[in-house]
């Protein structure tokens, strides 16, 4: 099991469903928890375009939504807002992956995008593209390298902590991102280490009343690792322990006068992973966490962590995910100080709840719910932020190629940043097509 868990859990995050049934498990191993919304159906199941040892599988999302507040605003007009402003949004995700069919070793590609256009708000029009390669190179049974290489160019959220409420226009950032790791789990010893590499690269965006908002201060990298080493306590149960450390370095975090943001981070954590055949799998860890910043104005960020993944079955049709996530997030707030004065946020502690359902009412109709609870707390400042998102949605498909979607997803900024609480409500429906 070891290593499984752990891999498994970066899908549990976004799911919230497993069946135990031999039939709604259709195509899946019979130990294997999977999700409601991602287990296979040999009926809705696109085949996909075989050439050679590859597969080709294309997918295209197309449909509206509805925004009931686009610039993440809060209700009611002042002198320097507005207000909400809603807005419907047309939107198309086309995506493809390439993946190798071979039995050692493995390569896929992948490309998407999303592509948006506002009825009433042009200048919030985008299209987001990301593509990348992963891969890994089998050395012997339970050993492997694994690598990965992705390249985004994205919009930044409205209600993004660092996005300044007088923009004219949406942020927007590229992104790359590099890997390599490597996996031994043989015998009841395990061991996984990784590198990581990522480059944020921000765009200057127009203010409200003329001038840009210079965001030369937010382009960084980060270098990271970590090694993490398992014990088998039996078939379904690991111990395990980890170690990762980080380094963050700004382009010039000076550029409109403020302080220097370099810093260095660790991370120790010590918990257990399971797999229950065919009724539930996750983990959970207790550690500390520690974010050690180059300017003494700063000082440190340290704390206790913790965190929980759990996907589990309580009967065949239905599935629930829990979590429970802590981490420090790099920011570049500006909040005021004990004395009114002006304070300059080192970082975000941030600590996430949430839990999720989903249930298959028939075999091609899906229904799912999700509620989360977040604390971020803006260290070196006053300035906390409790925020709550809700979500309902459906899915119903209509053969292996289509697929009707519809969602709906709330969410709630309560702070104590002057003026920053908004609320938003959001529906969407769309058609989804895969060959």
């Amino acid at each position: 099991m070891k290593f499984r868990t752990m891999t498994s859990l970066v899908a549990l995050a976004a799911t919230a469903g497993v069946s135990i049934s031999a039939t709604a498990q259709d195509g899946a191993p019979d130990d294997q928890v999977v999700s409601v919304y991602e287990r296979t159906r040999s009926d809705y199941t696109a085949p996909g375009a075989r050439s050679g040892s590859f597969i080709f599988n294309p997918t295209i999302d197309a449909g509206a939504r509805y925004n009931s507040n686009i610039f993440a605003r809060r209700a009611g007009p002042t002198a320097t807002s507005p207000g909400e402003v809603d807005d419907l949004i047309w939107a198309i995700k086309p995506g493809l992956t390439l993946s190798s069919d071979w039995n050692q070793h493995s390569l896929q590609l992948f490309a998407n995008a999303d592509v948006a256009r506002y009825t009433d708000n042009s200048r919030e029009d985008y299209e987001d593209f990301n593509l990348g390669a992963n891969g890994r190179f089998d050395l012997e049974r339970g050993m492997n390298i694994n690598w990965g290489v992705n390249y985004s160019d994205l919009h930044e959220d409205r209600g993004a902590p660092d996005t300044n409420g007088l923009q004219a226009e949406q942020t927007r950032f590229e992104r790359f991102g590099a890997n390599i790791g490597f996996v031994r789990d043989q015998s009841i010893l395990s061991l996984a280490a990784n590198l990581r590499y990522q480059n944020f690269d921000f765009t200057n965006p127009d203010l409200l009343g003329g001038g840009v908002l210079d965001n030369t201060q937010r382009n960084r990298e980060k270098f990271s690792g970590d090694v993490r080493v398992g014990y088998e306590l039996d078939e379904y149960y690991d111990a395990f322990v980890s170690l990762s450390a980080n380094r963050v370095e700004y382009d010039d975090s000076q550029a409109t006068g403020g302080p220097q943001r370099n810093s260095d981070g660790w991370e120790a954590r010590a918990g257990a992973s399971f797999d229950l055949t065919g009724t539930s799998r996750g983990e959970f860890f207790v550690g500390y966490i520690s974010q050690t910043f180059d300017n003494d104005r700063f000082g440190d960020i340290d704390d206790f962590t913790f965190g929980a993944q759990l996907l589990w079955n309580p009967t065949g049709l239905t599935s629930v995910n829990l979590g429970v996530q802590r981490l420090i997030q790099e920011t570049i707030v500006v909040d005021v100080d004990a004395n009114n004065g002006l304070a300059f946020a080192s970082g975000i502690l941030a600590t996430t709840y949430s839990v999720g359902i989903e249930h298959e009412l028939q075999r091609n109709f899906l229904v799912k719910a999700g509620a989360s609870y977040a604390t971020n707390s803006f260290e070196n400042t006053v300035r906390d932020d409790d925020l709550y998102t809700a979500t309902f949605g459906g899915k119903y498909l209509l053969n292996r190629n289509l697929s009707l979607n519809a969602n709906y997803n709330w969410d709630y900024r309560n702070t104590t940043a002057v003026g920053q609480d908004f609320k938003r409500h959001v529906f969407m429906v769309g058609l989804t097509a895969q060959w």
